[in-house]
């Protein structure tokens, strides 16, 4: 399996201006509720994925997905824009929450890469798992993998801060890369 893992992608002011979209997003439902396993009115994680149409991303959203995409060597590839907005999807999970074990869905035959940056630690737990293995991120690392290729899942996050991901990325094919034709980083 292909993780990339790219420490202090954002800068902290960076973060702090996502975070506090998300916080405004949240106050007016321009994220909302998401889908659990048996779930489809989950309180616990609000995201951007179905409300697409209920905002406009600002400007810093657009230049950080096309920084990612260009770094990540995936800027001629589709973006994954069958659902949430231009190609992002931002999740935030409240204490208490999680994300169950599942992959993401494929399209024609290729891969959904993702590349993601949290932008909000949660104070306890909030842990990814891809395939089986913990991934320790922070706040500001990019982590890139095919997540239609591999099992991840969100623990539960605990204390009293909410997590926040911002969820980038491209439809690839899954030999560029596992062979690595996409370069991360080389652009």
């Amino acid at each position: 399996m292909r993780l990339e893992h790219h420490k202090n992608f954002l800068t902290l002011e960076e973060c702090f201006v996502l975070n506090a979209w998300v916080d405004e997003g949240v106050e007016k439902k321009w994220l909302d509720v998401g889908i659990s396993k048996g779930q489809s009115d989950y309180t616990k994680r609000f995201t951007s994925r179905f409300y697409g149409d209920r905002f406009e991303y600002p400007q810093i959203v657009l230049d950080v997905s096309n920084r990612i995409r260009k770094f990540c060597g995936v800027d001629s590839y589709g973006l994954i824009g069958d659902h949430g907005r231009d190609g992002v999807v931002v999740s935030c999970i409240f204490p208490g929450g999680d994300v169950y074990a599942h992959t993401d869905p494929q399209k024609n035959m290729y891969s959904a890469l993702r590349c993601n940056v949290m932008t909000r630690k949660a104070d306890v737990g909030g842990q990814l798992y891809v395939n089986g293995q913990c991934i320790n991120i922070e706040v500001g690392d990019l982590h890139c993998y095919l997540a239609s290729n591999y099992e991840h899942y969100i623990t539960t996050v605990e204390g009293e801060t909410n997590r926040v991901l911002w969820m980038f990325g491209a439809y690839v094919p899954q030999e560029d890369w596992d062979n690595g034709v996409i370069k991360v980083g080389a652009h």
